[in-house]
């Protein structure tokens, strides 16, 4: 079966053996757990101490159950946001899995308070390999070469570039901008 939380594809076993797991929870810790388990994606670390406090009076095995249970509910909440889940879609296909309507509806609740705020997340995570935070650019009256200063990730970067290189490199930006716009036309 194809599942839209997965991405159009079948669920990973771990998550089927796992959704018993959850089903033993009550629906009200598995909301709370929700919840810490998305603000550990938002901001990390995961915050073990609530959790620990949650699953203190639980029959779960703390050691085992507890990690699993992070990991079920971050994979599922996760993937639903990568590939634009709608709630009630996340919802019923929960359901088809085997996890009790309470359940499925109280992770559908979670998604539903969260879900701007994860996609924001992996959004400003996406693609990102060093950070341009700033740049500035100053001319080297000697040599003709413009000297650009770039602050990536928190540390200053000096660049040389020559004229020709300046040339080639403004040639370059305004034939990628003219196919960019043709590109948006044609859409």
């Amino acid at each position: 079966m194809k599942f839209r939380f997965n991405g159009d594809t079948d669920c990973p076993d771990w998550i089927l053996a796992e959704i018993y797991t959850l089903s033993r929870l009550s629906s009200v810790k598995l909301k709370l757990l929700g919840q810490v388990v998305v603000q550990g994606i938002i901001m990390p670390p995961i915050q073990t101490e609530k959790i620990d406090k949650l699953f203190a009076d639980s029959k779960l095995d703390a050691d085992i159950d507890l990690k699993s249970c992070i990991a079920c509910l971050k994979y599922i909440i996760s993937s639903a946001t990568r590939f634009h889940c709608e709630s009630s879609a996340l919802q019923s296909e929960l359901q088809q899995l085997g996890l009790p309507r309470e359940h499925s509806n109280s992770i559908k609740r979670v998604f539903e308070e969260y879900n701007g705020a994860l996609s924001e997340n992996f959004k400003a995570q996406l693609l990102r390999v060093n950070p341009l935070e700033g740049v500035s650019a100053t001319s080297d009256p000697e040599t003709g070469c413009a000297i650009l200063n770039l602050n990536i990730g928190g540390k200053q970067e000096f660049v040389t570039v020559t004229p020709k290189l300046v040339d080639n490199l403004l040639i370059d930006l305004t034939h990628i901008k003219k196919k960019m716009s043709e590109l948006k036309e044609s859409m």
